[in-house]
């Protein structure tokens, strides 16, 4: 399991996954470990007492228009990149197929239209950085085909079913 970050809504159903192995960006659980982080919707005190997730860090080549990544698979078909401004140190996962790349956005956009038309989103710790996100993830969905999946959008199921790529 992969969690683009640590707020409440994204880590709220580990306690069903115990046995699992739970991968996260390692600034965003810094942060989410202290006041600030709680003040910004992270909830520490109510992880599993078990929770041990393995932090990583960004340290890989660029992606399109992301700095850095870091390959979760060794092949490299799924792959973590920067998307902060939601949060600090929130990430996006991409899964390459090979045909068509599929954009796991997190909370870096809440729906594609606030991404088509670089609207941030209510909640977010940066809204600067989100805008530059958004630009990012436009950029990199328009370079090969990408499905964008954020994770709050109630049309992404759809977009999935029926392989609607970005335009």
């Amino acid at each position: 399991m992969i969690l683009t970050h640590f707020h409440h809504d994204h880590t709220g159903g580990l306690d069903h996954f115990p046995h699992t192995r739970i991968i996260g960006p390692r600034e965003n659980y810094a942060v989410s470990l202290g006041l600030r982080g709680m003040m910004m919707g992270c909830l520490p005190q109510r992880w599993p007492i078990w929770l041990a997730p393995e932090l990583v860090d960004l340290e890989g080549p660029a992606i399109g228009p992301f700095s850095r990544s870091h390959p979760i698979t060794r092949d490299g078909r799924i792959t973590l990149v920067p998307t902060p401004g939601h949060m600090t140190g929130h990430v996006s996962v991409l899964v390459r197929d090979d045909d068509i790349t599929y954009f796991l956005a997190g909370d870096a956009t809440y729906s594609e239209a606030n991404l088509r038309n670089e609207k941030t989103d209510g909640v977010t710790n940066n809204p600067t950085l989100s805008l530059e996100t958004l630009r990012a993830i436009k950029r990199f969905a328009l370079q090969e085909p990408t499905i964008v999946l954020p994770a709050h959008d109630p049309d992404g199921p759809t977009r999935l079913a029926t392989r609607q790529k970005f335009s």
